[in-house]
């Protein structure tokens, strides 16, 4: 893991600290992570891999929308979460005026979990760098030190 030393600009209590935040070289999609399992010694092509993983992501979705929660073991829970607007009254509720989105979370799970992330990283810290900003302020030097 890579990351970077940012300070807040945020006109609230964490105006001027300094916090941690990590870097992301790029975003990988389906077809990229298909290919990088099947790089693994997978018995599956890059194609059939591509198939279920694109199945997988429908399912999520489907599952998730029907209130139900789904867990990968290693990875995290999905679920559908709404954000709303509060009404005064229960009768003043519209779900058109008040909900403003819905969205798919995931949280982590077992090793993959936040205070086991942590604890992992505290014990690793050989294994995370830190990234020197460039001469251009919004971008950042992608060698590790």
């Amino acid at each position: 893991m890579r990351y970077t030393i940012h300070q807040s600009k945020v006109n609230n209590g964490t105006k001027g600290k300094f916090y941690l935040r990590p870097v992301y070289d790029e975003t990988v999609g389906l077809d990229e992570l298909a290919e990088h399992m099947a790089s693994h010694n997978s018995p599956f092509s890059k194609g059939q891999l591509l198939a279920i993983l694109t199945d997988i992501v429908g399912c999520i979705k489907e599952l998730c929308m029907e209130s139900k929660s789904v867990r990968i073991d290693g990875l995290g829970i999905f679920e559908a979460r709404v954000r709303s607007k509060g009404a005064k009254t229960r009768p003043e509720f519209n779900i058109a005026e008040n909900v403003l989105n819905l969205v798919v979370c995931c949280r982590g799970v077992d090793e993959f979990r936040s205070s086991r992330l942590e604890v992992n990283t505290k014990h690793n810290l050989a294994k995370i760098a830190e990234v020197k900003p460039t001469a251009k302020a919004d971008s950042v030097n992608t060698e590790q030190p």
